[in-house]
């Protein structure tokens, strides 16, 4: 039996400018602690720890200004053994709690919890990055959320091992049926050492991958991908990840002030 998106809201800490942190999936939900690289290269926060907490409910969601206006979607962790992603959004987290932003931003720092926890890669057998347009799976209801949430626009981040693909720094879209996947990304390129993948239409080659279902929903997603082999963290990594999340912020105007992420 497929489970519904459930959400539950979590306490938060303290911080300058109002955010809320709420849990989906809670069937996916993880102990974030046990992974040693993450718990190693994350900031030692309140916030961090809150959403870690968050993490053994289910898919953390953290909110940054009003749910109901439309918002942007950062998200990482659909595959549990790419991590420098998931640090990067943790990291920037912490950098969103103190600057005041222009736009709701959303940021799910990691998608499947229990996948992250034991650095897998697979959701019972199956890619989840192949399964976003299944009823029911993990990705499936991050789109459900997202529609609900209404949001607009996702950056979907993701590390590549060398060898594999795209086994690049690199940034991924398509041109149909939403240009501005293509125009997101090619701005992306721009503004970090990432090379531009286009695709001409969404899910022709990777269908049930997660940002082209929502290139196919027509919620204009990119996917980032950082280098580094899976379960490691290749030095510089977490930091090309950071600036492919910033620039995707940026081309949204999404604060008036630069973050300075370190």
């Amino acid at each position: 039996m497929h489970e519904k998106p459930m959400v539950e809201k979590a306490l938060i800490a303290p911080s300058t400018y109002k955010l809320q942190i709420e849990t989906i999936n809670h069937f996916a939900a993880g102990d974030i602690k046990k992974n040693k690289l993450i718990m190693d290269n994350i900031p030692d926060t309140p916030l961090s720890n809150q959403v870690l907490l968050a993490a053994k409910q289910g898919t953390p969601l953290v909110t940054f200004g009003k749910k109901q206006n439309p918002g942007i979607l950062v998200l990482a962790g659909v595959h549990g053994n790419e991590l420098p992603p998931q640090i990067a959004a943790v990291k920037l987290i912490n950098k969103l709690a103190a600057v005041k932003t222009n736009i709701t931003i959303h940021i799910i720092p990691f998608a499947i919890p229990l996948s992250t926890e034991y650095g897998l890669r697979s959701w019972k057998g199956q890619d989840p990055n192949r399964t976003a347009d299944i009823f029911g799976t993990p990705t499936n209801n991050i789109l459900s959320t997202a529609k609900k949430n209404n949001i607009k626009y996702l950056g979907d981040f993701h590390s590549t091992r060398p060898g594999g693909y795209p086994g690049r720094l690199s940034v991924l879209c398509s041109e149909t049926p939403c240009m501005l996947s293509f125009q997101m990304a090619d701005f992306i390129e721009k503004e970090t050492k990432s090379t531009i993948l286009s695709f001409t239409k969404a899910g022709s080659i990777y269908p049930g991958a997660l940002e082209d279902v929502f290139n196919i929903a027509e919620i204009p997603a990119v996917t980032g991908e950082a280098m580094s082999p899976h379960g490691t963290i290749m030095p510089g990594s977490i930091e090309a990840s950071l600036e492919q999340m910033e620039a995707f912020l940026k081309f949204h105007r999404a604060y008036k002030v630069s973050l300075q992420i370190t």
